[in-house]
């Protein structure tokens, strides 16, 4: 589930998200036992407001959230809106969608209607509103509505309610308490402790037991011809070999990523044109006839997801690749990759691992903006490993 607020319908990220979710692929062209649509709630927390600007009349033009889904697919994201203050309602659509995502007919969409009460920050004064507005809206919060409908409907009384209140309060009072105590929650070394979770410098063949799907063995896919290339340049009388019976900087991409589909049941590669094509440099050509199309899938142009969903999978304990065309795309995706894929790790205090790799190609001939090398960049990102191969040897080894 993901639950964001109505003003991130603004962001590409968003959007890039929900598409990724409903690609047609799902359904036509991955196995039927994989389970169709990935089962993702998009629950949108309608609460009128971004910071001070309102999504409705002012910063965007939907009118209703729920409208958005149209935009997607046929189904409309099954999207529909919710009275956000009935608790009951909620759990009723809520309910409803499980359904219909458990059937791998995903992604759905909520248009929760609600109401931020406080401002956005601490320091958010709420003077782009006007008082009224905001005690009209209290008069329907459901913790006042939905008490008041227990008591009327006899399923609690004001003694079980107060009761319920009170303990809440001391529960809370006891978890902040200990968040704050310098005995129970010491502070951490930063400069240490944090260096020391940024990775997880585990060395690990394959993440679960299960048999790996494939189509071919080994021995049938490409490897065989990429195997019985050369590993040098020179014979052993120092003379060159020809160059065609030399193993190339693609194949020995190609050599690490098949190794590791035929032992790891959760690695999986997308990308731009990773299928069929074999990506845009034609590194993963021979993997199509060998994997599953939900082992090795082609993307939609949609670098933020691209990496903000390895990010995810990687953290739901798969191993993944993805390829971003070109280094310059990195733009596209500077979110996903210095904040999520970089920091995820060190912030679960190394409970969570982030076992992904993310491809770019660098080159010179493709104009100002196909051909920039930002690795240096990723360099000062805490949290990011740089790996920058010059021979097969090294990209082989490397990846």
């Amino acid at each position: 589930i993901a639950n964001i607020g109505d003003a991130s319908l603004a962001c590409g990220p968003v959007w890039e998200a929900m598409i990724f979710a409903a690609m047609d692929q799902y359904q036509t062209l991955w196995p039927r036992e994989v389970g169709g649509a990935p089962p993702i709630l998009f629950n949108f927390m309608n609460n009128f407001y971004g910071m001070g600007g309102q999504p409705v009349g002012e910063t965007m033009g939907m009118g209703v959230l729920a409208r958005v889904g149209l935009g997607v697919n046929p189904d409309a994201m099954h999207a529909e809106r919710v009275d956000g203050f009935s608790p009951l309602a909620v759990a009723n659509a809520v309910a409803r969608q499980r359904e219909l995502l458990l059937a791998g007919q995903g992604p759905a969409l909520l248009d929760t209607v609600t109401y931020r009460f406080s401002g956005h920050s601490p320091s958010d004064a709420s003077a782009y509103r006007e008082r009224d507005e905001i005690e009209r809206w209290r008069e329907q919060d459901s913790l006042v509505a939905y008490q008041q409908a227990m008591l009327e409907q006899g399923h609690a009384t004001a003694d079980e309610l107060e009761a319920l209140d009170s303990a809440i309060q001391e529960r809370l009072t006891r978890v902040l308490t200990a968040a704050i105590s310098p005995d129970r929650s010491p502070r951490i070394q930063e400069g240490t402790t944090i260096a020391g979770l940024i990775f997880s410098h585990q060395r690990r063949e394959r993440l679960d037991e299960r048999t790996p799907e494939v189509l071919q063995t080994e021995a049938e896919s490409r490897l065989h011809v990429t195997h019985a290339k050369h590993r040098v340049a020179f014979d052993a009388a120092g003379q060159p070999h020809p160059r065609n019976q030399c193993l190339t900087y693609a194949e020995a991409i190609f050599e690490a990523m098949m190794h590791r589909f035929y032992r790891d049941p959760t690695m999986v590669a997308y990308g731009e044109e990773n299928r069929d094509w074999g990506g845009a440099f034609a590194v993963y050509r021979g993997l199509t006839e060998a994997l599953p199309y939900h082992r090795l899938f082609n993307a939609p142009i949609a670098e933020a997801a691209i990496v903000g969903s390895a990010v995810g999978y990687a953290l739901s304990g798969g191993r993944v690749v993805v390829e971003l065309m070109y280094c310059d795309f990195m733009g596209r995706a500077g979110d996903e990759i210095f904040n999520q894929m970089a920091k995820w790790q060190a912030m679960s205090g190394g409970v969570l691992t982030m076992p992904m790799v993310l491809r770019v190609s660098v080159g010179n001939k493709y104009g100002a903006q196909h051909s920039q090398d930002w690795s240096a960049l990723c360099t000062h990102i805490p949290g990011l490993q740089v790996f920058f191969p010059a021979t097969p040897y090294d990209a082989k080894g490397m990846l």
